[in-house]
């Protein structure tokens, strides 16, 4: 650190700018005294006599200010460079040397930034010359200071490392290098006597330096005694160098195990022996430990009941278990480093090494076929890739275990799985046809039975309607005579009896033709119903008609006019129609209208149903509107009917299995699950059409009948 007392920065920049614009002379000087090239000017105050002194010191040093610029340099600074003044005073530091390490700028940046106070760096360097000559150099860089404490620049100074002083500090690294080395060193000559140790053989044996200079090497070297000595010398000399184990005293008395590394070397006429010497104790139980597990992995692998092996990356055996040695009649010795493949009685395991191999899977599985002692048998092969090391490419185990008897239990069970499957078949289609009888016995005689009510209720109210038809025409003709006769009466007898007055024949005579009128369109109404029950339960379902299906969507609409009315709280559902241009169907009428009664009813149910529910979870941000849509229309060859609602919908589960008998998502005692089982049986079946559903939950359901024009039969 450099203490400097300046006036003033610009002061100095100054008095710097008026040196650089002087001329200069080139003449030689001494050391010094430099040339005349080399003169400062004569500038009076603190900074010219620092300049004469920085001019003077027979040093190699520079002086630099905070922007690295030169301020001065001695004359040993520019002799040893080459350079004049004028190239260098007021020069940046970097457009001179700028191929200096980034190390260098680092840390001359942490010394004007008050850091550090200073640093050395040594590195080769080529001189800002026209020869360019290379030199390897010691720079010492320090910062200075002006009075107010603030770094001022840096002061350099060099140092030239001569090949002496690089051959000397070469020697006294490789001799730290030796003395600190990880393994023991010893020098012997020929008689056995140590000449020289480093500091881990003095730590190895527990010996002082000293103590150790004073023995020879028979006193620590068990395998060494004066005997053998000069036979193991004379050996190392052949040889140049030999390796070998043996086992050290210590100065407690403990025996090491070692690995030595011996050398024969000749210097300055004497012959000597080196001596590297590795502690392998730690070492030797290591290999212990490793037998002992190797040992315990063969005895693992021994009894894993299955054929194990292990193939480096050249395909060759690394070693095998003793089952598999077993298989093929060989001691487990005889695959150690033989190709795969080399007993050619396993071709396809072999294919599969190789294919193991060539991919870069890590695990891999495959059932292969092998001959193990003429029988041919099935293994499943398991492999696995792994690292021996750090270095080497992987290489794999593979595990092999038979899996014949397997394989033929696996194919007995499949066959007997397979008849079982026939069987379960064909008592699947004999309950299938057994639950179609049922439904048909049952359908038939719930129809037969209707029939029969139904013929029974229309002749019963077949008779009183007519004869209240046929007379009601008469009676309205004789009420409107009656009723003409007291007009008559009125004009000419004007002056009523009070027994006549409380009659109100004026009421009478109004509302009597409304109440017969009324009576007349209720037997009409009551003929209408009677028509329809007829036509509904027509006794001539077992024939084929051409009908209009309008007419048996509006009678069985008609059958079913009650239910659309709210009760309970429910509201009216509201029908709607979207009737097609139809032709007339060829079809069984009778079993078409029982389809639509039961898909209809399903929609009651269903719309009454999600009222239920919005009630119940009182939900009433919009009024709920239940609706039925019914609409047909020709499609193809066929005619479709389609009946939507939007009640509460069915889930995928339950819509997929809606047409099968027995199955009902209501109670049992509303619903007993045959109504849509019945209709597919009959569109599907008896007209050779088509039944299915579209459903959302909470949104609603559609159903969709197909039936052909023309009736065809399946025979």
């Amino acid at each position: 650190m450099y203490h400097l007392t300046v006036q003033t920065q610009n002061q100095t920049r100054e008095e710097i700018s008026k040196m650089k614009q002087r001329p200069t002379k080139a003449t030689n000087d001494g050391h010094s005294t430099l040339p005349q090239s080399h003169q400062y000017p004569e500038i009076h105050g603190s900074h010219h006599q620092l300049c004469q002194f920085i001019k003077h010191i027979p040093v190699a040093i520079a002086m630099l200010d905070k922007e690295m610029r030169y301020l001065a340099t001695s004359g040993m600074w520019l002799q040893y460079w080459q350079l004049e003044s004028d190239e260098i005073i007021g020069n940046q530091h970097d457009q001179l040397f700028p191929n200096l390490p980034e190390s260098w700028d680092k840390q001359a940046k942490k010394c004007l930034l008050g850091i550090i106070d200073q640093f050395d760096l040594e590195h080769l360097i080529t001189a800002p010359t026209p020869n360019g000559f290379i030199q390897r150099v010691k720079w010492n860089v320090k910062s200075w200071y002006i009075d107010e404490g603030i770094i001022g620049g840096l002061i350099l100074s060099i140092e030239e490392i001569t090949p002496d002083k690089q051959l000397q500090q070469q020697l006294e690294l490789t001799q730290l290098a030796t003395d600190n080395a990880a393994d023991a060193i010893f020098w012997m000559t020929i008689d056995g006597q140590i000449c020289y140790t480093n500091k881990q053989g003095c730590n190895f044996l527990g010996y002082s330096e000293s103590e150790l200079l004073e023995l020879t090497i028979h006193d620590i070297d068990l395998e060494l005694s004066v005997e053998v000595w000069q036979t193991h010398w004379q050996e190392v000399k052949n040889q140049n160098s030999l390796r070998l184990e043996s086992n050290f005293l210590t100065k407690k008395g403990d025996i090491l195990p070692v690995e030595i590394n011996v050398n024969y070397l000749e210097f300055q006429g004497n012959e000597y022996q080196c001596a590297f010497v590795r502690n392998i104790s730690q070492q030797n139980q290591i290999n212990l430990h490793l037998r002992e597990a190797k040992e315990q992995l063969q005895a693992v692998l021994n009894a894993v009941p299955g054929l194990v092996s292990w193939v480096d990356a050249d395909l060759r055996y690394i070693g095998v278990n003793q089952h598999l040695a077993n298989a093929y009649n060989l001691p487990i010795e005889t695959f150690i480093n033989q190709e795969v493949g080399f007993l050619q009685t396993s071709p396809e395991f072999n294919n599969f090494v190789y294919e193991f191999f060539a991919k870069p899977d890590w695990n891999y599985a495959k059932e292969v076929k092998t001959n193990v002692r003429g029988n041919t048998r099935t293994y499943l092969i398991v492999a696995q890739k792994y690292y021996r090391d750090e270095v080497s490419l992987p290489s794999a185990v593979f595990v092999g275990l038979d899996i014949t008897e397997r394989l033929e239990m696996e194919a007995s069970l499949r066959n007997s799985q397979k008849k079982f499957r026939q069987q379960a078949y064909q008592l699947e289609q004999t309950l299938q046809k057994l639950n179609s009888t049922t439904t048909q016995l049952i359908q038939k005689q719930k129809m037969s039975f209707l029939g029969q009510l139904i013929t029974g209720v229309v002749h019963e109210v077949n008779n009183p309607i007519n004869f209240i038809s046929g007379n009601i025409a008469h009676a309205i003709k004789d009420v409107k005579d009656l009723l003409n006769l007291v007009d008559i009466y009125q004009q000419n007898y004007p002056r009523l009896l009070p027994e006549i007055e409380d009659i109100e024949l004026d009421f009478i005579q109004e509302d009597l033709p409304k109440l017969l009128d009324s009576i007349m369109a209720g037997a009409e109404r009551i003929g209408d119903v009677v028509s329809s029950l007829k036509q509904f339960s027509t006794a001539e379902e077992e024939s084929i008609k051409a009908v209009d299906i309008h007419k048996g969507l509006d009678s069985t609409l008609l059958i079913l006019q009650n239910q659309f009315q709210g009760k309970g709280g429910r509201p009216d559902i509201s029908l709607m129609k979207n009737y097609g241009s139809l032709p007339k169907v060829e079809c069984y009428p009778g079993q078409l209208n029982q389809v639509f009664m039961h898909i209809l009813t399903n929609a009651i149910d269903s719309l009454e149903e999600k009222h239920e529910d919005l009630v119940t979870k009182n939900i009433s941000n919009q009024p709920f509107e239940p609706q039925i849509l019914i609409s047909t229309k020709v499609k193809d060859n066929s005619v479709e009917i389609a009946i939507s609602d939007n009640g509460s919908g069915m889930t995928e589960e339950i819509s997929s299995r809606i047409f099968e008998p027995l199955f009902t998502t209501k109670h049992t005692e509303k619903n007993i699950g045959l109504g849509l089982s019945i209709s597919q049986e009959l569109i599907v079946e008896k007209h050779h059409g088509k039944l299915y559903c579209n459903s959302l939950a909470r949104e609603g359901t559609e159903f969709i009948i197909e039936i052909p024009i023309k009736f065809y039969s399946s025979s």
